[in-house]
Formats: structure tokens, C-alpha cells, sequence
């Protein structure tokens, strides 16, 4: 597999795990499917089970986390996963078997794949994406669908179509245009959207 099947892996898990100690199967598949729209739940699900299979996701307990080692890869905005490559996950290789590759006698490629890994890994240590207001869009949902009276798969139903509508435009600020759509205090959803 190349370089862009394993970066891509690694935004979903950064995305998904940013910030969490792990979370249940079932808060997964409802955060791919029904608040990010990414995927339909039997995909979530298919998915999910690949990145079981193929060591990207450890379940301990019924609690999914991400395998030790995942680089931390920070989605651009905008970005969306590629189904095909989530729903065919790269095997993971950590980066303490590339260490010890000579005595595990790995396949060529596979130490190869891991080098290059291990080598683009940035130095630099992130605690949060670039757009900070990204972590806050499960409370922006909540309060959104509080106040409007509205479920809260309709708040991201009607998000998404923004979205779609507008173009390149972050999911916080479509939110944001529900909100001001639905006649809402916007200095309560400011606060929200800018909440650390």
C-alpha cells in the first residue's frame, strides 16, 4: 500500500481519537455516519473492523483506541475520508517492530513502507488541529438542536447541505448559518464555536 493509504488511515484516527482515550464501537460508527456524514452506518461498521483486522484500532473492554505509534495527521479542511482506502486499511506496522525489523525478518516492503512512516513523522507535537473550534462541534450540534427544537440529525442534515451548497466552508460555520437560519442568539453560538 502506499504512502497516501497510510496518511489517510492516520486522519481518520487523528480526527476520530484527537483528544480521547478511546471510545465505544457503537459512538464510532454513529460519529463516521450520522454527525460527520462520512459514511453510511454499515460502512462505519465494515470499516471499523478492518482497522480491527488490520491493527490500526485495538478494542479493550468494548473500547476502541488507536494503536500505539498512529503519526498524528492533521486533516486540511474540508478533508473527507476516501472510503475505498478506509474500507481496505493498510496493514499497521509500529514503529518498535521497524526498530526491531532484522530480528522479525519483516518482508522488504513492509520495512520499507514503516521507514518511510517513521521518517515523515513531523517533530513537532500538535494537542489539537489547526482549527480549534473543530473539537466543539459536538456541543454546537447539541446546543443548536436544543434551542431550535430541531433533532440533531436534521442540525447536521441541514449543515451538510450548506455545505454542499457553498463549497469549501468548515463545518462549525455551516453550523453556525443553521443557527442564524433558525433565529438564534449568535453570541451564545460564538461562545460555543469559540470555547477551548
Amino acid at each position: 500500500m502506499s504512502d497516501n493509504s497510510i496518511d489517510e488511515v492516520s486522519r481518520l484516527l487523528f480526527v476520530s481519537f484527537s483528544g480521547s482515550h478511546g471510545v465505544e464501537k457503537s459512538d464510532l460508527i454513529r460519529l463516521w455516519s450520522l454527525e460527520l456524514q462520512w459514511m453510511k452506518p454499515n460502512d462505519a461498521q465494515s470499516a471499523i473492523d478492518k482497522l480491527l483486522q488490520s491493527g490500526w484500532l485495538i478494542e479493550n473492554n468494548g473500547i476502541l483506541t488507536s494503536a500505539n505509534g498512529v503519526k498524528e495527521i492533521l486533516p486540511e479542511l474540508g478533508w473527507r475520508p476516501i472510503l475505498r482506502i478506509i474500507s481496505n486499511p493498510p496493514d499497521f506496522i509500529s514503529q518498535d517492530i521497524v526498530k526491531s525489523a532484522p530480528a522479525v525478518n519483516l518482508p522488504k516492503s513492509e520495512i520499507v513502507v514503516a521507514v518511510i512512516q517513521s521518517e515523515s513523522i513531523s517533530p513537532q507535537v500538535t494537542d489539537r488541529p489547526p482549527d480549534r473550534s473543530e473539537g466543539n462541534i459536538p456541543k454546537l450540534i447539541k446546543l443548536i438542536s436544543q434551542k431550535s427544537k430541531l433533532d440533531n440529525r436534521e442540525v447536521v442534515r441541514r449543515a451538510q447541505r450548506k455545505r454542499r451548497s457553498l463549497g469549501p466552508v468548515t463545518l462549525w460555520m455551516a453550523l453556525a448559518l443553521v443557527a442564524r437560519e433558525q433565529g438564534l442568539d449568535m453570541v451564545e453560538i460564538v461562545s460555543v464555536i469559540e470555547a477551548i
